[in-house]
């Protein structure tokens, strides 16, 4: 065996991983998952911005990125083209230079327009493409309910979380512990919630807050009486006694040290007293837990907004069901509206992310 072979037999050993190697590539793979999750989780996000550019003849389709718009078929008839692009005729005369007086038939089309009006085709053609290519926005965007129903739905919705909290630590309060027999029955009977599907109670329910703001002045007439009451009703369904935010706030409160109470007691204190400068500011890890469940609940609400308030005072799921039609749907009005709502969902937990996490954790960690 010559030198030169002996050589090549002997193998250079393989340098094990430092813990610095392993560390980084432990990074890397960390990285990578939450790359993952990240891009899993504003995909959907993505598309719904993405749908909001198309139109609902291609609404069946997946689209990845914005599609090209097809150039306005002057054969198109008027009326179809107005009632398909949810546009109002009287201002589309006035954008058009035609008189508010004069009658367009409704199988007019967008020829017989421009020839009868002397409007150039380029002009008629321009027109109607924004309104083909941005039909959702524009729409939504001239709609003068949007705003008062963004302002409204953020008004219950709000309130909503308030009352509940409010209402939830005074029950957490009175069956903290669960140490008495009839503190047991108590919670049992809102546990039982659980198992009460909302349509069940939906017609019991409705004859009940029908005969209490029957009573109301004004409340069968529209304005501003009726606006509120409906309100009210609808911040009083929704924070009635439930199964989960009775559970977060007797499971929390029966975790403090009865001491607490007690030393309050002996200093003089109340209860009113202990509940509000004792209890209350220990309330941040539930409210925290329970502001982060129920708030795209409240903000989602659809089935008690629907029943309980008037077409012209609804919140925002209401207002976006009235674009789905018995004859025809605009789905790119629906998908510009829901990119719409829930926009102020996701500054609101970039704003407040800092407090629900601080929260959740602080109740992870306490023994």
């Amino acid at each position: 065996m010559t030198d030169q072979t002996r050589t090549l037999d002997v193998s250079t050993p393989r340098r094990p991983f430092s813990p610095a190697d392993r560390r980084r590539l432990l990074n890397i793979a960390v990285f990578a998952l939450f790359a993952c999750y990240s891009v899993i989780t504003l995909f959907p996000f993505y598309v719904l911005f993405v749908r909001s550019f198309v139109s609902t003849t291609d609404s069946a389709d997946l689209h990845l990125w914005i599609p090209e718009t097809d150039e306005v078929d002057l054969r198109a008839q008027f009326g179809n083209l107005t009632v398909f692009l949810n546009l109002d005729p009287a201002k589309v005369k006035e954008d058009l230079g035609i008189p508010a007086n004069d009658y367009i038939h409704p199988r007019y089309t967008l020829q017989n327009v421009a020839d009868k009006y002397d409007i150039p085709e380029e002009e008629m053609k321009d027109y109607f493409y924004k309104y083909k290519r941005y039909n959702g926005w524009l729409v939504l965007l001239n709609e003068q309910e949007l705003r008062p129903t963004l302002l409204r739905t953020l008004a219950i919705t709000v309130a909503s979380l308030m009352g509940i909290n409010v209402l939830a630590s005074l029950t957490g309060y009175g069956l903290g512990g669960l140490r008495r027999r009839d503190q047991r029955l108590v919670y049992g009977l809102y546990l039982l919630q659980m198992v009460l599907p909302p349509m069940l109670i939906l017609l019991p329910q409705y004859m009940i807050i029908k005969a209490i703001f029957g009573i109301v002045p004004d409340y069968d007439q529209p304005g501003t009486a009726r606006h509120l009451a409906q309100a009210v009703a609808i911040i009083a369904i929704n924070i009635k006694g439930g199964a989960l935010s009775t559970m977060i706030y007797t499971a929390y409160i029966s975790q403090l040290p009865s001491d607490l109470e007690d030393a309050a007691m002996v200093d003089g204190a109340t209860r009113w007293q202990y509940y509000r400068y004792v209890l209350l500011p220990l309330m941040k890890v539930p409210a925290a837990t329970l502001s982060v469940i129920m708030l795209p609940v409240f903000w989602n609400q659809f089935l008690e907004p629907y029943v309980y308030l008037d077409p012209n005072n609804s919140t925002m799921l209401p207002f976006i069901q009235k674009f789905a039609g018995q004859y025809s749907t605009n789905f790119q009005v629906i998908f510009s509206a829901i990119l719409v709502s829930v926009v102020p969902l996701v500054v609101v937990y970039i704003i407040f992310r800092r407090f629900f996490i601080r929260g959740v954790l602080s109740g992870a960690v306490k023994g």
